[in-house]
């Protein structure tokens, strides 16, 4: 993979700031009214990342992303602006997924998005406080060593938002949702976004639903653009096909249609697809199995300048050679339906919520449950019944980390899902992670009062990392990856829906059948099954096992203490079919093997110290040396 890494810093208005801006690369792009540098970025290949920027008396505006903002319209925003606080109005009024970085005299803000999508992070270099889009860059000015307890947490896999930790050592992250305030002074975190309460009906939140994903395809495809779309039939990438098709058409533009070929003849992903593409403009593009690449190819190359273990890591190679593939047809954007689950599917613990808020509404939903799931009705009292806080059901994971599965058919509706460690994970790790969990647990507070909500904020927060990461990785090689569900317009008008509205019985993704309605044939709304991707699990393991066992193989994991070298080699040699345990052990130590190879490899290329804290044998302390 390029090493290069699209990122940008922000700088606080003193001398300390200025002279951390001696060791950056990349260009200034936004100055105080004191001359001093404020923001600075820099894209592969040296090209400058697309910045809009606005100046209205003492004030300064700047936004990246994905945005059809002019400089014009940011000018009449910045003319609103008085005070930082102030900035609210740019990311209310603003469509499409980006950073903001508003300056007000000699303080500044810097925010990413509520989803999580963009980032924020932030460190202390010398007692001055700088972020900037990028743990990775931050870690590599301060020389920061990797934290070992908060890599020890990603192997969880699954990995609740509040875990989720940067890194390294001395390097913060700004919560999604809120703002780094910076002045030469220090810095200060305020929240400008906080998730509606579900009260909206149908009626009204699923328009409101399909306006803000309509937003959000427009703010994506300019004139004349090629724009790439997934269809795979399913209900996320089949709506945004739609959408775009009516887009690209209203601008003189052209739609790629996209689907991948699958193995599997119970695979119904095709006969859906074909029912929509009776309705679309444009071309479509449809690979054979295993083209352009198949699973877990390449997992054994690190992947460089990640932030974080890219989870799942083991489909890069095929999204990176669809990547190229759509580019050949003349695309540069390709959207895509990831987050459209996190997002639209409930999780079952609205069941526990509804028990609470709308109990005439949880029977006929729970006797749905019931028949889907065949949970038994003793185990589903016992499950309502629950009266654990967010805080008591995180303190309790502690002793279930190396616990069995629960068993099948056991209906759980907790605040998560359930934490478990694989069975590889070294006695270190598992002390590491009930460690982090403890302290966590003291104070934490969920994302809102019901279950649901906060499952599915968890879920959206935990996942779009991954989904920032492809559109970086692909960007790089043709056309880069969006995810328009994601945008925080599109999550908020999701989340504003009543529950008892987002689930009903018979109907898959109710929201999105509702919003929908107006713009796709009804014969398109009607799917309920999800096609599975087994066969490109097996076919790829069995293809590529090699390059799965040269990371087990020497590895980091183990070299850190936190991973058994023989358990470790066990797993990587079979199949979960073969060996009996589920899938997600595997993907995890692909994911965070190939991340720490990336560490070391960048050390090597650039002199950094950035391998810090591991040594060979036994368990890594805190203060393990270089």
């Amino acid at each position: 993979m390029d090493a290069a890494v699209t990122w940008f810093v922000v700088l606080p208005d003193s001398a300390a700031g200025a002279g951390v801006r001696r060791l950056l690369g990349g260009a200034t792009v936004l100055d105080y009214a004191s001359r001093r540098p404020c923001l600075v970025a820099a894209s592969p290949g040296g090209v400058n990342r697309a910045v809009v920027r606005a100046q209205v008396g003492g004030v300064r505006l700047a936004v990246i992303g994905d945005t059809p903002v002019t400089a014009t319209r940011l000018e009449n925003l910045a003319a609103r602006i008085d005070r930082l606080e102030d900035a609210d109005v740019v990311a209310a009024r603003l469509p499409g997924s980006f950073h903001l970085v508003a300056v007000v005299g000699d303080r500044v803000r810097v925010q990413g998005t509520a989803s999580g999508l963009r980032r924020v992070f932030f460190t202390r270099l010398d007692g001055t406080v700088v972020a900037g889009d990028r743990a990775s860059v931050l870690a590599a000015l301060k020389g920061a060593r990797v934290d070992v307890e908060a890599l020890a947490v990603r192997l969880l896999g699954l990995v609740p938002a509040p875990l989720a930790t940067p890194l390294w050592e001395g390097v913060s992250a700004v919560p999604p949702g809120s703002a780094a305030h910076l002045d030469p002074g220090g810095v200060r975190l305020r929240a400008w976004w906080a998730p509606p309460q579900p009260q909206v009906p149908l009626s009204r939140g699923a328009p409101a639903f399909a306006a803000a994903l309509e937003e959000a395809v427009n703010a994506r495809v300019g004139p004349g653009m090629v724009v790439a779309c997934d269809l795979s039939g399913g209900l996320d990438s089949t709506p945004l096909s739609f959408l775009a098709d009516a887009a690209v058409r209203r601008r003189d533009g052209r739609l790629v249609t996209f689907a991948r070929g699958v193995g599997d003849p119970a695979h119904d992903d095709a006969a859906w697809a074909r029912r929509a593409l009776r309705h679309l403009s444009g071309e479509h593009v449809r690979t054979r199995p295993g083209e352009p690449a198949g699973w877990f190819a390449d997992v054994a190359t690190p992947v460089l300048g990640l932030d974080e273990p890219m989870f799942p890591l083991h489909p890069l190679a095929c999204k990176t050679g669809t990547a190229a593939l759509l580019a050949a047809h003349g695309a540069r954007v390709h959207l895509t339906g990831h987050g459209g689950d996190e997002l639209t599917v409930v999780p079952h613990c609205h069941l526990h919520d509804l028990a609470r808020t709308r109990p005439a509404a949880l029977w006929p939903r729970l006797r749905a449950g019931r028949a889907r799931e065949r949970w038994p009705f003793r185990s589903c009292l016992h499950a309502l019944a629950d009266r654990r806080t967010y805080a008591e059901w995180l303190a309790d994971q502690i002793q279930l980390l190396t616990a069995p599965e629960p068993p099948a058919h056991h209906p759980d509706f907790g605040w998560e899902l359930p934490l478990r460690l694989p069975a590889w994970a070294a006695p270190a790790a598992v002390d590491a992670v009930a460690r982090r969990l403890r302290v966590i647990a003291r104070d934490a507070r969920p994302y809102a009062t019901e279950r649901a909500q906060h499952q599915i904020i968890s879920n959206v927060l935990r996942t779009a990392p991954a989904y920032a990461a492809l559109q970086d990785l692909t960007g790089r090689i043709g056309a880069a990856t969006h995810v328009p569900f994601l945008d925080d317009h599109v999550m908020s008008a999701a989340l504003a829906v009543r529950l008892d509205h987002r689930v009903v019985p018979g109907v898959y993704k109710a929201l999105t059948v509702a919003a929908m309605r107006p713009y796709m044939p009804p014969e398109c709304l009607t799917r309920t099954t999800k096609a599975d991707f087994s066969a490109d699990f097996y076919e790829g393991l069995r293809a590529h096992r090699d390059e799965v066992l040269a990371l087990a193989d020497g590895s980091l994991l183990a070299e850190y203490g936190l991973a058994d070298p023989a358990a470790l080699r066990d797993v990587c040699a079979g199949t979960p079919a073969e060996t009996g345990r589920p899938a997600l052990p595997l993907i995890t130590f692909v994911a965070v093997e190939n991340w720490l190879r990336a560490q070391s490899a960048g050390a090597e290329n650039t002199g950094t110290g950035s391998t810090a804290g591991r040594r060979k044998g036994g368990p890594v302390r805190e203060d393990a040396p270089t």
